[in-house]
């Protein structure tokens, strides 16, 4: 077969990367998925300005409650032991006293997880270039944008997500993760993806 000519699969050919990631803690067995669409999945860096629906909206993400500056370890441990979101707002709301009063070097578990996530370059994200990046890191970057603990609308389980030009990052407890995921989350996320903001742009001229 003569291979020559070939090149590739077509000029219409459009591909759309989400990345997944599971960090397990093997002690505790404590567990956090995280799901990172970038930019360039969405339509590019522009993609939160262009689009009808904010991606909370349009991906069915209810708002529960803003990240507290200082105190993301403290609320994403909450976010990663509580069953619901009742739960979820109650150690919100109150605090983690217990770990609070610890030495840093005693810290429970949940509180230790939570700040190894925070801090720890383990996450696959996309700024101009492929690289593995802290939660910390992508929060402190929001710039333009929004970043909150939600809920997913058939599930009620809480996630912290975080919506910025350089692209959306979901994570949470894996199970209710991977629960939201199933329950449609998933679907949803691809069909966001997939929109051309573009074309609804020139639709509307």
């Amino acid at each position: 077969m003569d291979m020559s000519n070939w090149h590739g699969f077509g000029a219409k050919l459009s591909v759309s990367q989400i990345y997944e990631t599971t960090v397990t803690d093997s002690e505790s067995g404590l567990s956090a998925h995280f799901v990172v669409v970038p930019a360039r999945s969405l339509g590019g860096d522009s993609y939160l300005f262009q689009r009808p629906d904010r991606p909370f909206e349009a991906l069915g993400l209810q708002a529960l409650a803003d990240i507290p500056a200082g105190g993301v370890v403290r609320s994403l441990a909450a976010c990663l032991v509580s069953e619901d979101v009742d739960e979820f707002l109650k150690r919100f709301h109150e605090g983690f006293a217990e770990e609070i009063e610890h030495a840093s070097t005693d810290l429970p578990a949940p509180f230790a997880f939570a700040e190894y996530l925070t801090f720890a370059r383990v996450i696959p994200f996309e700024w101009s270039t492929f690289s593995a990046d802290s939660l910390g890191n992508v929060l402190t970057a929001q710039g333009r944008g929004e970043a909150a603990y939600v809920s997913y609308e058939d599930t009620k389980t809480p996630m912290l997500t975080v919506a910025i030009p350089a692209g959306i990052l979901i994570c949470g407890s894996t199970q209710k993760v991977e629960d939201a995921l199933g329950a449609g989350l998933r679907h949803r996320i691809l069909e966001f993806a997939k929109d051309d903001p573009d074309a609804q742009t020139a639709g509307e001229h």
